[in-house]
Order: C-alpha cells, then structure tokens, then sequence
C-alpha cells in the first residue's frame, strides 16, 4: 500500500480543532512513514524536487521538512552536499533509548527529593489537561512528555546530562502518540508514578519506575517499526 496520501486527506487526519497541518509538517509526516516503512532506506539519497512531485507540493515545505529530519539525525550529508537517509534500524533505536535509559534512570535517582511538590503539582496538571483533550496533537503530546522528563532531568542538577537527555529524546521523538496510541494512558500512567517517586525519598524506586517507563517505551517503539516492515 502506497504511504503517500493526498494532502487534503493528510490535513484531516492532522487537523485539532479548526488548526490544519501546514505543507512542511505534511511532507515531514510523509517522508517520515517512507522512512520507517522501508520504502526509502538507509542511505537513500532525498531530492527536493522529485520528493515535491511524489507529495504534489512545492520544494519550499519539503526543504523545511528535510532540514528538520536533519536537525533531528534522521537525514544527514553525504559529501557536505547530497542529503541521504541515514539509518534507522531498529538496533539503532535500540541503542538509542538504551543510553537514553543509562541517563535517565540515573537522573531519576539524583533528582529524588529535588523536585517540589509545587512542581510536580504544574507536571500533573499539564497530564490531566492532555488527558482531556478530544483530539490530542502530536505538538501537545511532545510538551507535556518533555515536560516531564525535563523536569526531571534538570532536577538531576548536571546541565551536560540534561543537554544529552534533550538530544536522545529529539532523536526518538518521532514515535508520538500518531504512531503508538495505545501508548497514551499507560505512559501518563507510569509518567504520573515517576512524578509520586521522584518527590519521594526513594531514589531506587525512582531507578525502577524510570527504567520500566522507558523499557515500556522501547518495546512499543520495536513492535511499531517491525510491524510495519512486515505490512
């Protein structure tokens, strides 16, 4: 089945409210599903014009669309000039979440007891409130879950860890509740569970619940890019 859908129907599908999806996020969407599904693999090179033609847009969105999937590693340069797919094999996730999980968890234990209730308190709110909305947006789902692991990083008091953290996070974020949906009220779940440890006194717990939040993540991740290889 063909991954390339008409733009009209890609902006209903996107559309939150009267807010429809710009031309950008429609060829970043898009080019994004090529990706994941194998149609345009590792090292594939990207031409702006030929990718406009497929989407039937101008270069304009498909340029600012690469130059995000670059900012985010998920295209790069070959030769300083010629843009290619870069590799997103599962084993490169992998690796990915499991330094992210080697952080994080570690994070998680320092800023135990260094988070006031005050702050946990906005984080909660901001869960309640996606919980919520008729229609969640991938955008609205990205700021209440960096709201809580940054919360919870910069807490951790290593401004380094908290700039690494933020990178591997960009990196992985691709996998929002578009792709992984059943993954919503688990993670707000476990999210909320963190939030309880990590205004505690328990640094273990707090190791535990970070560790099989983001174990819980990887394997959604996995089973996602598997199934749609098979599909």
């Amino acid at each position: 089945m063909d991954l390339v859908i008409p733009v009209q129907e890609a902006r209903e599908r996107s559309t939150a409210g009267s807010a429809e999806v710009s031309l950008s996020e429609f060829a970043y969407m898009q080019i994004l599903e090529l990706m994941l599904s194998g149609k345009l693999q590792a090292g594939a090179v990207l031409q702006e014009r030929r990718l406009a033609e497929m989407l039937s847009i101008s270069r304009t969105p498909v340029r600012e669309a690469l130059g995000r999937l670059e900012a985010e590693s998920l295209v790069s340069r070959r030769h300083g000039r010629v843009l290619v797919v870069s590799d997103v094999s599962v084993e490169s996730y992998v690796s990915l979440l499991d330094l992210r999980r080697i952080l994080e968890v570690e994070a998680a234990a320092r800023a135990t007891g260094r988070i006031t209730v005050e702050q946990a308190k906005a984080v909660e709110v901001a869960i309640d409130e996606l919980l919520r909305v008729t229609v969640i947006t991938p955008a609205h789902h990205w700021a209440v879950d960096e709201m809580v692991h940054g919360t919870i990083a910069e807490a951790a008091g290593n401004p380094m860890v908290v700039s690494a953290i933020r990178d591997l996070r960009r990196r992985t974020h691709i996998f929002n509740t578009s792709r992984i949906p059943h993954r919503l009220l688990p993670g707000a779940s476990e999210h909320l569970d963190l939030l309880h440890a990590v205004t505690g006194n328990d640094p273990e717990m707090s190791r535990r619940l970070m560790g099989q939040h983001l174990d819980n993540v990887r394997d959604a991740i996995i089973d996602f890019i598997l199934g749609t290889r098979r599909s």
